[in-house]
């Protein structure tokens, strides 16, 4: 595997989860959608341009390369959104801003336009190797980055100020922040490297490359985990609380067939059609039919049950 694809691993980890838990619970909140569509355009970002993909969108477009672009472009995309949210989760920014929109389609542009000046005649997954030095890729390499280093910081500045003004941010955003540091300083080394090649330090490039390898992962492992920080725990929480919501079907669903036999009374609950993402509706109701029924049975209500029901009125 190459180092991008290492590096997405920990994008991978986060966004499996995400979709397991949302096959699972079948409800998500916009924050959690918007978390899961940024891991999605960064994994693939990230993962896109490898030697089997490579060859396939080479043949279909006629572009010899365009899997490097591709892959460029949905990363700046991805991390946009992501330093988006993160700095509407501090609230110092709304989640969509048109300046700051405008801003990253203007990247997007001088991406295409500085990948078409390129001479990459032939396919390759080591894009940077082997064309690095050339100007026109080394300034197409360092848009990206720079640009991806100054929105990834100006969030984790927002992140710093909300925890300056005491906000409960959850601590796992430290490691945004940190992983936000390690993004600028990964910046840094690839507009280093990129200017070493097209000069012909060819030495420098290797030295700088050594740095470059464990500063990209640990960012990547950092802002996953940093950037879900606030998400993961709640979704963590609510598949909890959706594995209790199943276990107390089991145990009272029973209940309520006993007391509507002995109410001679049934309710709707057996009659409803109900859908996975109902389960918290599902389970209320089941509590208040359970209340009814043993009330007109005039008997009290299952011990198993006093635990829902106490709240469902």
């Amino acid at each position: 595997m190459t180092l991008h694809v290492w590096g997405s691993l920990p994008v991978w980890a986060v966004l499996v989860v995400l979709l397991a838990r949302l096959w699972v619970v079948r409800t998500q909140s916009a924050s959690v959608t918007w978390l899961t569509v940024c891991c999605a355009f960064v994994a693939v970002g990230l993962s896109i341009n490898q030697p089997d993909v490579l060859a396939v969108l080479a043949r279909v477009t006629g572009v010899p390369n365009i899997a490097d672009v591709i892959g460029r472009c949905l990363m700046v995309c991805g991390m946009f959104a992501l330093a988006q949210s993160v700095e509407a989760a501090a609230r110092s920014a709304r989640l969509l801003r048109p300046v700051r929109i405008i801003g990253c389609v203007a990247v997007l542009v001088t991406l295409v336009v500085l990948f078409s000046l390129i001479d990459a005649p032939h396919p390759t997954a080591q894009f940077m190797v082997v064309y690095g030095d050339q100007v026109p890729t080394a300034l197409y390499s360092a848009v990206e980055m720079t640009y991806i280093a100054v929105v990834i910081a100006r969030s984790a500045v927002a992140v710093l100020a909300a925890f300056r003004r005491g906000e409960d941010m959850g601590r796992m955003y430290w490691l945004f922040v940190v992983g936000a540091a390690a993004m600028v300083l990964l910046a840094v080394i690839a507009v280093a490297m990129d200017a070493m090649h097209v000069l012909g330090q060819d030495d420098v490039v290797g030295a700088l490359s050594v740095v470059y390898t464990p500063v990209f992962l640990g960012s990547m492992v950092l802002l996953a985990l940093g950037s879900a920080g606030g998400v993961l725990p709640d979704a963590v929480r609510e598949f909890r609380d959706w594995r209790r919501a199943r276990r107390r079907f089991r145990a009272l669903e029973p209940e309520l067939h006993r007391l509507e036999s002995a109410s001679g009374n049934q309710g709707l609950y057996f009659t409803i059609v109900w859908q996975r993402r109902q389960w918290r509706s599902r389970l209320h109701r089941l509590a208040v039919e359970i209340e009814d029924r043993a009330r007109e049975a005039g008997l009290s209500v299952p011990a198993a049950a006093e635990h829902d029901t106490s709240g469902a009125r």
